[in-house]
């Protein structure tokens, strides 16, 4: 299964998720004997799954709510392929449009039709979310100020940053910094 973005914490799905995974914790956490109960424990993993595919767009979302789909063209997989195999390059338009084998114009219409956004908009994205994910990574595991991590990720703006990774995991940097 792939997820297609990240789910974000402060926006009302991403809330509801949060919650969801806070009340189980708090209830695995409790003394309350009836929660230590397996069959209870796993109704309530069961339905914060079923909250996570339901609240974050996936590779099966359409089965989920229409019965299922056709994959996804052919251009458009290589397309994805590509995309994740240059993560440390340079990407154009006209770069994966090649490698997908299609004109521009056919790859932004197969990305717009299946993914709801251009393919630039989807890289774009595709790498923040991954760099997001990285610099939480090397917050969590490093000693380093997490300006000094930011700009080692190429972060040039730290507010910004700070915003982004913010709506992203509803807390900030400097936050995820002291959990450690």
């Amino acid at each position: 299964m792939r997820f297609d973005f990240a789910l974000y914490l402060a926006k009302p799905k991403g809330r509801a998720v949060r919650l969801l995974v806070r009340s189980l914790l708090g209830q695995l956490d409790s003394e309350n004997p009836l929660f230590q109960r397996a069959e209870l424990q796993r109704s309530r993993l069961r339905c914060l799954i079923a909250a996570l595919f339901l609240a974050q767009p996936h590779s099966h979302t359409g089965e989920l709510h229409e019965g299922p789909q056709p994959g996804y063209p052919r251009p458009l997989r290589l397309t994805l392929a590509s995309i994740e195999a240059n993560l440390s390059e340079r990407i154009s338009l006209g770069g994966i449009a090649s490698a997908a084998g299609c004109s521009r114009r056919a790859l932004t219409s197969a990305c717009r039709g299946r993914l709801g956004i251009s393919p630039m908009s989807y890289v774009r994205s595709y790498f923040r979310n991954r760099r997001l994910d990285r610099i939480c990574e090397d917050i969590l595991a490093s000693t380093d100020p997490v300006g000094t991590i930011a700009y080692r990720w190429g972060v040039s703006h730290l507010g910004r940053f700070a915003g982004e990774y913010r709506a992203r995991s509803a807390e900030l940097p400097s936050d995820t910094a002291t959990r450690k």
